[in-house]
């Protein structure tokens, strides 16, 4: 079901409620959706008008996120492209800036400006951005640097060394079907995003009755961190007496 029109707004209506040419007796909704008919009754979705993605079921504009990335000290440019990962569209943000830049402290930044589901999953940093001999932006060259941005998982595999890293790290593997992951990998560089977030934030509760904010888990996005978080914070968590003794690490 559809509304006939904006209330009180009958600029916005004119520009949004367009004469069917199915019906001129009725109007059509302009949705920003691009299709083709190619068939009787069959339309083919060919994409945005404008630059509008559709990520994990949420509507965003990368646009958005730029400028919300440019706001941070030291980024001079920033451009917003979705990815597959492991069949789920998320979002990489590549940041052109000469400086060494914390990507927990950005997330924090954005997530003051940004709802969770905005905020980019990767990071990739450059000092300049790849131009075609035309010197316009080489989106393509852009798309293949994602297999080296700051963003993969840490090779240095570290076990829990207590029953609460131990219980933090089954959620994680349980929500984000991997294994083994270990106490310094980062969440949103091993394939977490905002939705598996709103997930694991849920899954503590219950599981371990401590409320973690979501604004928290981007100041500390790995077990270890939100471990000590949960430890030396206001969480009400009773660690068991029989601690699991630190186990030996290894590499992936």
């Amino acid at each position: 079901a559809l509304a006939s029109g904006y209330h009180n707004q009958p600029e916005m209506t004119q520009e949004k409620f367009k004469p069917s040419f199915l019906d001129e007796t009725q109007t059509l909704f302009r949705t920003g959706d691009l299709g083709k008919q190619t068939a009787p009754g069959i339309i083919e979705f060919m994409g945005r008008k404008d630059n509008q993605v559709k990520v994990n079921g949420y509507r965003i504009d990368p646009g958005e996120i730029e400028y919300q990335l440019t706001r941070y000290a030291s980024i001079e440019r920033a451009i917003v492209y979705p990815i597959q990962v492991n069949n789920q569209t998320q979002l990489s943000a590549y940041c052109q800036t000469d400086k060494t830049l914390e990507i927990a402290e950005i997330r924090e930044f954005l997530a003051k400006f940004l709802l969770v589901y905005m905020i980019p999953s990767y990071f990739i940093f450059l000092k300049q951005f790849p131009l075609t001999r035309h010197g316009k932006l080489d989106l393509h060259s852009l798309r293949e640097l994602r297999e080296t941005g700051k963003y993969l998982v840490n090779s240095n595999y570290v076990a829990p060394r207590n029953h609460l890293e131990s219980n933090l790290v089954s959620i994680w593997e349980k929500i984000l079907s991997k294994h083994p992951i270990g106490i310094f990998d980062n969440f949103f560089e091993i394939g977490g995003h905002s939705l598996l977030l709103s997930r694991v934030v849920t899954r503590v509760h219950k599981e371990l009755n401590v409320s973690v904010k979501l604004a928290d888990f981007f100041k500390v996005p790995t077990v270890a961190g939100l471990a000590t978080l949960i430890s030396q914070t206001q969480y009400n968590y009773q660690e068991p007496i029989s601690a699991i003794p630190p186990q030996k690490s290894y590499p992936m």
